[in-house]
């Protein structure tokens, strides 16, 4: 529905430039190699994967622009072309035979790769555009020719299908399909020789040699290349792959030729497709793709003589054998209209047939009995259940009418007009509404109107019916530029109707006159009544395509009518009103993202002129707007609908009729709404929420005081009504009536301030926003103000107490914020006792975890709590339950366990900012969020705790450097919080590390990320070198983690922080090398090199980072003792270090202790990747010289030599033979006593024997 901000097509164009020259260089650089002269040579084998991602993947990308590709075509392709036919002219190297090993599967022949990058160029950028680039020297046909020759032979000695992945380890077979598609449409084009292909023939070719092919019959002393063609390209004319298409091209072109017609090759190819189509009764069918191929050969001919007489002996007997098959009588023509493809060919080949009888100045009775037939089996086909067959139908269609007499195309033009109008009726409970009248298309056929429509366009667009025709023409493409239609699973089925619309208004806008299109009455089109009746039809058209600019759910629809827009204001100037300024905001591609269009293009329009505002106000409550099955396309329809409205009361001289009237036009639609209507309901009540949000805009503008009186009887009646009925998708009413009740507070407002202060009000969404404790607190002092309760306030909030509670248990993200906003307007206007009690009882309900899992208690409650703790303080009448909200969230967080639960805790005191008012109670709650690793089926879905504790946190220091570092809650949440974030920052999962450098930003001062690592402020970094702060970092760059771990060293923290944070460097190394760990070795593969790369390049830095490394790996060792979690990434990692040379030099760490933290940590473990991890660091530790390293090790070695589990031991043994410098050159050597034995399979004696001789005892 949307598109992107950034279309696709225009990323594309600002980077291929650079993806043509890589492309370029691919070309040469995976297809030649240089051949020791200073030139280079084609290569025999190309690496099939690393050659097709550059190259044919390359050129896939400009599937959406290949017009990018021309101006290196006449490069590349006889670049290719030439290489193909170097290797093809070329004696092969003799190759080794090699295994079919996964090294030889991935080399492929460079014929095929070169086949392949050509057949990709063809299906981008289109067969007729390539070809035309191909070798077209006669000396290669015969070439050509006799290389598929030979891959039929071999494919004929091997049964088996050729895999192209094994033609190097299987030469013998045949070719791929790509390298046959591109040989034959390279034959068809050497074709082109001007010359006898009797004077090209090299090799005389037996007639008894050329196999016997069913119904052909052809004159002797053919050209051997003839001969030869003949049975290859009727073999391959019968494919279902893309080799038809070329074996079609080949035979017409081979046909058409005139020495081929002289020899009568033309007329035996026909009269053989005639027979093919023909078979005898005693014969069994052929496939359906050999009938396909026959009949694509017969649509090429007839289309490659259409402007000859070649073809007019055969006209006849073609048609009727053809039109034969569309009788369904017999199996052949059962076979052929089972396919599409084959359905249009007919049409293909009845068009040709037609326009060439049509050519003739003479017409006889058998030309006009063909003509009709023609034109009803076209009329028929745009019914079709294929759109590529009703396309060519409308097409042919139009073709055809072009060329008939007036009379007949006119004709034609009204049986194709009287279509549309069968089964149309007009909507009589719209009319019954006072709405305006609308027309019913529920009982057409969808694919019919398509294919009747289309023909309308096609028609139009070559000017075909006359200019008395338009206004029956204008009123069916009205009704097709709005047509809607749902399949039984609730989908649309209208948009290619609509599609085909937007083409007809473009063809008419640019094939007719300005005048003609004037002289069109607006009242004799009925499509057009709903329009001003001194509107032009130019003007309607342009109101109608701006609705479907703005509204339509598709997006090419939208761009569709934008451009017809485009060319109908540009075509016929000063006729429709603002032009100009229309086309400029209905922009192609300011239409793209649906919401845009809805929200920003629909207020432009509407601020242009009223009449575009009045037809988007209708269109909106139509089906394309609150009508619409999706639902943020309704969201933004109602917004839309209220900020339109507001802008035509601007312009109104009554604003508050303007408000009273689509107030009133919502709530007729509403009123006469079936239940079952669910979507729309939703849809209706948005808008009117939306229009009650415009409330104070009117109030401005109004003369009238007391517009305050609309709409709260009909909220009540409304909240009543969900109340009483049960609706099909009960969250959607609960969200919409939700926010029509918070639209209700300016309402409110202007009937408490009796007048005196209406500039002040403000939408209920704002006044309500959790972000804005004040404005609600304020609200709840005017109620309290008044010296009576208003009846319409204690109607509202006894309707609303009565629905509330079922509201607020709904688990839908949009439902829960709207619900707890309504939540929290009824405790502003509840009296004391009952906001005192409702309080109680939700804060009561959420403390608890239910006892049971069918007790559901909303998330909606949490929210609520969160955004009501303002009003809790402001209600309490003394300390005893002042803290209620943040205990009972306190205590449910306790009791809960729950992903899901804490998730939603945290989310409702990140929107309420509940953190801000009381940091101190919520911080044993962020800081067991942070630490919360809960696995289960689904994964770590405690992740998800760690992003909502993250973000809550961003909340908290928000304005942490505005403070002073003495304040308690400063001091407190930096010594609980800063280094958990700093572990997080560098953890392996990629959604966790974005919040916490988001939350570490906000305690760092804003400075430059030098790439030697060091940081400056801004203030006094005047080089112009490259640099980035760390919240722009990618947080899986390398740069992003060597700045982390230099933190400490060199990064400025706010003075408010830094006291607190590099009070204890221990915890804060320990903390970062907790998470780092995970990354270096449990990430993903590229996140494990930067990360790894990162501290490599810290521990070589100084001798002091090495230390701080070490240092902190072995206390984590210790620290994190029981959670596998960190410790096998930091045995891991140590390994690592020791691997390059680093943690050897660490002189601090004493390396017995690491065997016995070590040791500690694999002691009866049933994790086999920690036993491996400690085996590899005592092999690290035991290659150490006698001075650094521990005999400990050794031991450990030895000991773990007879552990059960054959891969452990397995391990052992690598680590010994590595510690050992392997086998000597001679033999003879130490370790030569691991040869020679399976060690899974080891019994003890043998492991105990090379224990002791290894002194690893």
């Amino acid at each position: 529905m949307n598109a992107a901000d950034e279309d696709l097509d225009n990323k594309l164009q600002k980077i291929s430039t650079d993806l043509l020259a890589d492309l370029d260089k691919a070309l040469v650089s995976y297809l030649r190699k240089p051949d020791g002269n200073g030139g280079t040579r084609v290569r025999s084998f190309v690496r099939a994967r690393e050659a097709f991602v550059a190259t044919c993947d390359a050129i896939d990308h400009f599937q959406e622009l290949p017009q990018l590709l021309d101006p290196h075509l006449p490069k590349w392709i006889p670049f290719l072309a030439q290489s193909y036919l170097e290797d093809l002219t070329n004696p092969r190297r003799s190759v080794a035979k090699r295994d079919n090993s996964a090294k030889s599967k991935a080399l492929v022949p460079v014929s095929f790769a070169i086949s392949k990058i050509l057949y990709t160029f063809c299906k981008v950028r289109g067969e007729k555009v390539i070809v035309r680039f191909l070798n077209a020297e006669a000396k290669y046909l015969e070439v050509l020719l006799s290389s598929i020759e030979e891959a039929e032979l071999q494919a004929a000695a091997d049964t088996t299908a050729p895999d192209p992945a094994e033609l190097l380890s299987a030469p013998q077979k045949g070719w791929a399909w790509e390298q046959r598609y591109i040989v034959l449409l390279w034959l068809s084009h050497l074709f082109f020789a001007p010359f006898d292909l009797a004077t090209i023939s090299s090799v005389e070719f037996e007639e008894d040699a050329v196999p016997k092919i069913d119904g052909l019959v052809l004159q002797e002393n053919l050209p051997g290349i003839t001969l030869r063609i003949l049975p290859l390209a009727i073999k391959y004319l019968a494919t279902a792959s893309k080799e038809r298409d070329a074996a079609k091209a080949l035979l017409v072109r081979m046909a058409m030729r005139k020495d081929m017609q002289a020899m009568g090759v033309l007329s035996s190819l026909v009269n053989w497709a005639i027979t093919s189509l023909r078979p005898r009764k005693d014969t069994e069918p052929r496939p359906a793709y050999f009938y396909l191929g026959v009949l694509s050969f017969l649509a090429g001919i007839l289309r490659s003589s259409s402007e000859t007489s070649d073809m007019d002996a055969h006209l006849s007997s073609v048609f009727n054998a053809v039109h034969a098959l569309t009788l369904n009588d017999t199996d052949v023509s059962k076979a052929v209209n089972a396919l599409a493809l084959a359905r249009k060919m007919i049409i293909k080949v009845i068009r040709s047939v037609v326009v060439t009888y049509l050519r003739k100045s003479n017409q006889n009775m058998q030309s006009m009995e063909v003509t009709e037939t023609a034109i009803g089996y076209l009329l028929e086909s745009l019914s079709d259940n294929d759109t590529p067959v009703r396309m060519s139908a409308s097409k042919s269609l139009s073709v055809i009418t072009l060329k008939l007499d007036p009379d007949m195309a006119s004709e034609v033009v009204e049986a194709v007009l009287e279509s549309l109008n069968r089964n149309v009726l007009w909507n009589k409970e719209e009319i019954k509404k006072g709405a305006r009248p609308v027309r019913d298309l529920a009982a057409v056929n969808h694919l019919e109107w398509h294919g009747l429509v289309l023909t309308l366009s096609h028609l139009l667009y070559r000017r075909s019916p006359p200019a008395q025709q338009l206004s029956d023409i204008i009123h069916a493409l009205l009704l097709g530029l709005s047509f809607e239609q749902r399949s039984l699973a609730g989908t649309s089925v209208g948009a290619n109707v609509r599609d085909a619309a937007c083409f007809g208004v473009w063809a008419l806008a640019r094939r007719y006159t300005t005048a003609e299109l004037l002289a069109v009455p607006t009242q004799s089109v009925f499509a057009a009544k709903a329009h001003p009746a001194d509107s032009s039809i130019i003007q309607v058209l342009a109101t109608e395509l701006v609705i479907a600019a703005c509204l339509d759910p598709f997006g090419n629809i939208r761009r569709g009518s934008s451009a017809a827009l485009q060319e109908l204001i540009g075509r016929h100037p000063d006729t429709v009103e603002q032009g100009i300024s229309v086309v400029q905001n209905v922009d192609y591609h300011a239409v793209a993202r649906r919401s845009r269009a809805i929200q920003q293009v629909a207020t432009n329009a509407t601020r242009l002129a009223s009449q575009y505002g009045v037809s988007l106000l209708h269109g909106i409550l139509g089906w394309r707007g609150v009508g619409d099955m999706d639902a943020p396309s309704r969201r933004d329809s109602g917004i839309a609908f209220g900020v339109l409205t507001t802008i035509m009361g601007k312009n109104s001289p009554q604003p508050e009729g303007r408000f009273r009237e689509s107030f009133a036009l919502v709530q007729t639609r509403l009123k006469g709404l079936a239940t079952r209507k669910i979507e729309e309901r939703h849809g209706l009540l948005l808008c009117l929420a939306a229009l009650l949000d415009q409330f104070p805009e009117f109030v401005s503008l109004a003369t009238n005081t007391e517009m305050e009186n609309i709409g709260i009887e009909d909220v009540c009646a409304i909240l009543q009504d969900c109340h009483d009925t049960t609706y099909r998708r009960p969250e959607l009413i609960a969200e919409a009536a939700s926010r029509l009740a918070v639209s209700t507070v300016p309402l409110l407002q202007a009937m408490l301030s009796d007048g005196t202060s209406v500039e002040t009000l403000e939408p209920g969404s704002q006044v309500l926003s959790p972000t804005r404790p004040g404005t609600y607190t304020g609200f709840l002092n005017t109620i309290r103000k008044s010296k009576e309760r208003n009846s319409a306030l204690v109607d509202l909030a006894g309707k609303l107490a009565n629905v509330i509670d079922t509201w607020l248990d709904f688990p839908e993200s949009e439902t829960i914020e709207a619900s707890s906003s309504a939540a929290l307007l009824l405790l502003v206007i509840s009296t004391e006792e009952n906001r005192t009690k409702l309080l109680l009882e939700w804060a009561k309900l959420i403390q608890y975890r239910p006892a049971s899992r069918a007790a559901i208690i909303g998330q909606g409650y949490f929210h609520v709590l969160a955004m009501a703790q303002p009003l809790a303080e402001a209600t309490s009448q003394n300390a005893e339950w002042d803290d209620v909200v943040s205990e009972a969230f306190l205590a449910r967080w306790i009791a809960d366990k729950q992903v899901e639960t804490r998730v939603s805790l945290l989310q409702s005191l990140i929107r309420a900012r509940a953190l801000c008012n009381k940091p101190l109670a919520f911080l044993p709650l962020l800081v067991d969020g942070l630490n919360d690793y809960t696995t289960n089926a689904r994964g770590d879905v405690g992740s998800q705790v760690r992003v909502q504790a993250l973000k809550a946190i961003q909340v908290l220091w928000e304005n942490i450097g505005d403070a002073t570092g003495e304040e308690v809650w400063v001091v407190q949440s930096v010594e609980k919080l800063f280094y958990r974030t700093l572990r997080l920052s560098v953890e392996k999962l990629d959604k966790v590390r974005p919040e916490a450098q988001a939350a570490l930003s906000l305690v760092i001062v804003k400075r430059q990320v030098l790439r030697s690592g060091h940081y400056r402020s801004n203030q006094l970094t005047t080089e112009n070198s490259e640099t980035s702060s760390l919240d722009q970092l990618s947080t899986s760059s390398k740069q992003y983690f060597k700045s982390l771990l230099e933190l400490l060293s060199y990064g400025q923290l706010h003075k408010s922080v830094a006291a607190t944070a590099t009070s204890d460097p221990v915890s804060w190394t320990s903390q970062l090398m907790a998470g780092l760990v995970t990354s270096a070795d449990t990430g993903q593969e590229d996140l494990v090199i930067t990360s790894r790369a990162a501290l490599t390049e810290f521990c070589q830095a100084s001798a002091a980072n090495l230390q701080q490394v070490c240092g902190a790996l072995v206390h984590n060792l210790q620290t994190y003792q029981a959670e596998d979690r960190i410790v096998v990434p930091t045995l891991e990692v140590i390994a690592y270090l020791f691997h390059a040379g680093l943690f050897a030099g660490g002189n601090s760490v004493n390396m017995r202790a690491l065997c016995l933290q070590t040791q500690k940590a694999g002691y009866k473990t049933g994790n086999v990747r920690k036993i491996l991890a400690c085996v590899k660091v005592y092999g690290c530790v035991a290659a150490l010289d006698a001075e650094q390293g521990s005999p400990e090790a050794r031991k450990r070695l030895g000991a773990l030599m007879f552990h059960p589990w054959p891969r452990v031991r397995m391990a052992v043994v690598d680590e010994l033979w590595g510690q050992l410098g392997g086998s000597d050159k001679d033999g003879g050597g130490v370790a030569d006593v691991l040869l020679g034995v399976d060690w899974g399979k080891a019994d003890k004696a043998s492991v105990k024997a090379v224990v002791e001789k290894l002194q690893l005892e």
